[in-house]
């Protein structure tokens, strides 16, 4: 049985008995805390269904939050590499560089390999760009020979 029908059972005897607020100083006593009851009564399952409902919303937030760890994790791992990988316990870092498309103005990253081969292809407008550092680093000099 809950709170509130609790306290409408005790209004219910007092009201079978007879009891009215222009009788005794004790049946007035009796009326006044069984209204007070009631009206806790009302206020604990009004914070009871408050707090079940904040319960609820906490949970949705938290299955949120998880959501946004994994797929931030999933991001960094795809942007960062997997620091998951077990290799012979040295880290692979590969260079990379950037270039601005003097076609479109977007940002192009080459790595070494790319820088080697000359040649790549902007990714936003497909303009192929040659790529020339100066140097030819695969041929050796006349004084290293």
């Amino acid at each position: 049985m809950s709170l509130t029908e609790k306290t409408a059972y005790l209004q219910g005897l007092a009201d079978g008995m007879g009891m009215s607020a222009d009788q005794s100083d004790e049946q007035r006593l009796l009326l006044a805390i069984i209204d007070a009851l009631s009206d806790v009564a009302a206020h604990v399952e009004e914070n009871t269904d408050s707090v079940s409902a904040l319960a609820d919303e906490l949970d949705e937030l938290d299955d949120a939050v998880s959501d946004l760890e994994e797929a931030v994790g999933e991001l960094a791992d795809e942007f960062c590499g997997d620091d998951d990988d077990e290799d012979d316990g040295e880290m692979e870092t590969e260079a990379e560089y950037e270039l601005e498309c003097p076609n479109c103005g977007d940002p192009v990253y080459l790595d070494e390999e790319t820088i080697a081969e000359g040649v790549t292809v902007c990714p936003n407008c497909g303009q192929k760009l040659e790529i020339d550092v100066g140097f030819d680093g695969d041929d050796e000099t006349e004084e290293d020979e």
